[in-house]
């Protein structure tokens, strides 16, 4: 590993660390201000002593960041793969596939891999999301009172699944780019047999077109179960007011 790969790994430790840190220190401030403010409601959330009490540890970490931005300017640390193109696994192997007049046992074993990888992720992904339509659609969810409470539980349970989905697309990608990248190996060894075998020259398979209807489907019938779940909970209603005052508002009649 290069000294200018440290530097930049540690330099995005330093800024994940002081983003989460500062991210936590303001939700403590809110949480705070709020259970005060419960007690005393002429309190006011936010005050300069809570912030100063909460920022100050933040402030070491915070002039580290600083100083190894400077330190990196001084020294003209680059990453010395930012300006290479970035490698497309997919590409590269649709390249090499296309010289192949015949392909092999284990190129077609990887191209049905990764189709099962693809469905899997997409698969688990929806699975994820199943529990979010459920709280969505449960109109006792959204009270018309209460609306941080509403908010935070919300969070709760939208968070974590869509973290899970989330997490099984990234899995089952980074699975799919390898099998990417030995279909690839596999074709550039079938392609050397062909070679030395003197197989005629003739276009390669022509890759069926992906079937991007199902992703559509799936969005628009989210979209389509959202719209609903808002015309239960009485989102539309709040919209359609809002909608009317900003109106009435900017011409002078409200």
């Amino acid at each position: 590993m290069t000294k200018s790969k440290l530097y930049l790994i540690l330099q995005a430790v330093v800024c994940v660390a002081l983003a989460a840190w500062l991210s936590a220190s303001a939700i403590g401030i809110y949480r705070e201000g709020t259970a005060r403010r419960a007690e005393h409601p002429m309190e006011s959330i936010y005050t300069p002593e809570d912030a100063a009490q909460k920022f100050a540890p933040v402030v070491p970490l915070l002039f580290a960041g600083v100083g190894l931005l400077i330190a990196g300017l001084v020294l003209d640390v680059k990453d010395e793969n930012a300006e290479k193109p970035v490698k497309d696994a997919e590409l590269n192997r649709d390249l090499a596939v296309s010289l192949v007049v015949h392909p092999s046992a284990d190129m077609i074993a990887e191209r049905r891999r990764q189709g099962r990888l693809l469905k899997t992720g997409w698969g688990l992904f929806a699975l994820c999301m199943v529990p979010v339509l459920v709280y969505l659609l449960n109109p006792a969810h959204f009270p018309e009172t209460g609306l941080e409470d509403m908010f935070l539980s919300l969070l709760r349970v939208l968070l974590p699944w869509t973290a899970a989905g989330l997490g099984a697309l990234a899995v089952t990608s980074v699975l799919r780019e390898k099998s990417l990248l030995r279909e690839t190996q596999a074709a550039q060894a079938r392609l050397k047999e062909e070679k030395k075998e003197g197989a005629a020259a003739a276009p390669g398979p022509v890759s069926p077109p992906k079937k991007t209807w199902l992703l559509q489907a799936v969005i628009i019938a989210a979209a389509a179960v959202l719209i609903i779940a808002g015309v239960f909970n009485g989102s539309a209603q709040d919209v359609l007011y809002k909608a009317i005052t900003i109106c009435t508002e900017c011409v002078g009649l409200g």
